[in-house]
């Protein structure tokens, strides 16, 4: 049985990098969450780390902001090892996480003021900052509010403007727009959009409908290792000749489920019942598999095209 990624002859980027991780490892709870990446992020660009849940994203976001070392290899960010706790390095870095941590004693004004002397702002650009930012993202009225006066969506966006408040040169967010509203989204992306080119920027996601409003680089991340990497457009033009075939039959016994998977070079095929599926790069795969089973009991077949989707999903799966 092929692999679908070996059929489209998908290969990992490499590039000179901005920040480069070589061989990284890491173990949670005897598990291995992340296992031997290696790959490297051009400055200046944006990349969406996509996976579904305990695929290693936030994992790998936090390592590369200096929050939890790796168990095994190193993470560079131009050129400096980041295990060696340099203060100026962690500076050009904003993190933000899944979760919120405000000081709950602290008003949002004085969270903000608070990450700014942190990472050593004159007072006079922690102002500004704070004013050009929540001005923005239509924060300002909040300043005043107390961290548990707030929704989970609105203490979201507190924390995307605190991770751009010193004005970092490299922008690490865990899935951004969890819990936003589709107007805070919008503008979410739409700043993306303006300072791309200027900043290094990662983020992850589960959802391919918002990899698609940023058309640079994507990493698929599953079960610890890269499983796809390239741009939207040429993992989209890697489909373009792909089909997923489904036959049904009365009866699919494991003697022609197995004659079927052995005797043809077949992608990725499975059996689900009484329905055999599989993937071929034209439909001449179909036709020969259905000379074969013609007199075997077959009912009807079904052909789709497919899509980055279903690419992904085919991907994910072990």
């Amino acid at each position: 049985m092929i692999m679908v990624l070996e059929i489209l002859g998908l290969a990992l980027i490499n590039m000179e990098a901005s920040i480069s991780l070589k061989k990284i490892g890491k173990n949670v709870e005897n598990k291995s969450i992340l296992a031997g990446l290696s790959f490297g992020i051009e400055k200046g660009t944006i990349t969406s780390i996509l996976g579904p849940n305990d695929s290693g994203k936030s994992l790998l976001l936090k390592m590369i902001a200096g929050g939890i070392s790796p168990d095994f290899g190193s993470i560079y960010i131009n050129g400096d090892n980041i295990s060696t706790g340099d203060r100026k390095l962690r500076l050009k870095i904003g993190y933000m996480p899944q979760y919120i941590n405000l000081d709950d004693n602290l008003n949002i004004l004085e969270n903000l003021q608070f990450h700014g002397r942190i990472y050593e702002m004159e007072q006079k650009q922690i102002f500004e900052r704070i004013d050009f930012l929540t001005e923005k993202f239509h924060l300002k009225s909040l300043l005043y509010k107390f961290p548990g006066e707030l929704s989970f969506g609105f203490l979201r966006k507190i924390i995307f403007v605190r991770t751009l408040l010193h004005d970092p040169s490299i922008i690490l967010l865990d899935e951004p727009t969890i819990s936003l509203d589709l107007n805070s989204k919008s503008r979410l992306w739409k700043y993306i959009n303006e300072i791309k080119g200027e900043k290094t920027i990662i983020y992850s996601t589960q959802t391919l409908l918002e990899i698609d409003n940023i058309d640079e680089r994507i990493i698929f991340l599953s079960n610890g290792k890269i499983v796809l990497d390239g741009t939207y457009k040429q993992l989209v033009n890697k489909t373009d000749n792909l089909y997923k075939f489904v036959l049904e039959f009365k009866n699919l016994n494991d003697k022609l489920f197995n004659d079927l998977s052995n005797n043809f070079m077949l992608i990725q095929s499975k059996r689900e019942n009484n329905f055999f599926e599989f993937y071929g790069k034209d439909k001449d795969e179909l036709f020969k598999v259905l000379k074969k089973v013609l007199n075997n009991n077959l009912i009807d077949f079904q052909i789709s095209k497919v899509g980055l989707d279903t690419l992904f999903l085919n991907s994910t799966q072990e």
